[in-house]
């Protein structure tokens, strides 16, 4: 999936010729062959013409509309979800305490897992003393006997990673703990929009396949939220979002000056999301080796998208058990 992405305020997205056309009155700010498209992520005040959104239903591609710093709003996507029977299956499984349960347990342990693989990756002040609290977390989510419980792990696990990770985050930018809603410094804000792009991201697969992005095993059922898309993005904030927000950080390619308060939110100033994005994009682009499945050198975006269509075999039977992705902890990685 090749995802575009708009902050130019007061564009317009266009149709023609095969191509997406990005305007601002009678300049065409970029054009992108349609034939690589497959999610347009729109900023604030940016349009979409008619015609355009008609190609976008037509052709499966996602239309996220998030605030100008990063919020999300709303989608459009076509009716890529024709199976009836594979939602009932879903609701029916959902429905199972003790399903729910098994599939939660080991979406729980394989994020903790991977936080500890990353935290290990990052500088050799990282010792084992540091990792034993995230340890036993594993094993606590390996036996929970309640989602309840998984909740409360879940969020502990993630208090001791984010003492971890303010220790990385390089001067001038501070971060004490984590603070997403809203997020309250700067560091906070570029956490939660990497998050927010794997979720839609995610949200996007499970539509492509017929799958109910709201109703999820882990996370608690809310309006509004796609709670199986945070569900399948948790074994990835740290290994992409995280690796990301560290990298432009460490590399100077972001600076504090390219980030702007206005009306409760932190935006990127148009330079700077340019930077942040094509990052973003790169990262998913990089090659990994896939365990546990027997597939090698396959890139986050191909990563991703088959793990959400594990988990429609997990819904229907073909696969007992949903199996997380997971980084091995050999080296550093500091992007």
């Amino acid at each position: 999936m090749s995802a575009i992405y708009i902050t130019t305020q007061g564009a317009t997205i266009q149709r023609r010729s095969g191509q997406f056309l990005v305007c601002k009155g009678a300049e065409v700010l970029q054009n992108i062959p349609e034939a690589h498209v497959r999610q347009l992520v729109l900023f604030g005040n940016v349009n979409i013409t008619t015609p355009a959104v008609g190609f976008c239903l037509d052709n499966q591609i996602d239309v996220v509309f998030l605030t100008q710093g990063g919020r999300f709003r709303g989608r459009l996507n076509g009716d890529g979800g024709k199976s009836a029977e594979l939602r009932s299956q879903q609701y029916a499984r959902a429905s199972d305490p003790a399903f729910r349960l098994t599939q939660a347990r080991v979406i729980v342990a394989g994020k903790i897992n991977n936080l500890i693989a990353f935290a290990r990756r990052q500088n050799v002040s990282v010792f084992e003393r540091d990792l034993s609290g995230l340890r036993k977390a594993v094993e606590n989510a390996r036996h929970s006997r309640s989602v309840d419980s998984l909740l409360g792990t879940e969020g502990s696990a993630s208090a001791t990673y984010f003492k971890l990770f303010g220790s990385w985050v390089p001067k001038p930018w501070r971060f004490g703990k984590r603070i997403a809603h809203p997020p309250g410094d700067p560091v906070n804000a570029l956490l939660s929009l990497s998050y927010t792009l794997l979720y839609n991201r995610m949200t996007s697969h499970l539509n492509e396949m017929g799958l109910d992005p709201y109703q999820g095993f882990f996370h608690t059922v809310r309006y509004g939220h796609a709670a199986l898309a945070s569900d399948l993005i948790e074994e990835f904030r740290a290994l992409v979002g995280d690796s990301v927000v560290l990298k432009t950080l460490r590399r100077k390619q972001l600076k504090l000056s390219d980030i702007i308060e206005s009306q409760g939110e932190f935006r990127l100033l148009p330079a700077a999301s340019k930077v942040f994005f094509t990052e973003f994009e790169n990262k998913l682009n990089t090659r990994r080796s896939a365990n546990g499945h027997g597939d090698l050198n396959l890139t986050y975006a191909q990563i991703i998208r088959r793990q959400a269509y594990q988990v429609a075999r997990v819904i229907t039977g073909e696969q007992s058990l949903y199996v997380p992705f997971a980084l091995e902890s050999a080296r550093r990685e500091d992007s």
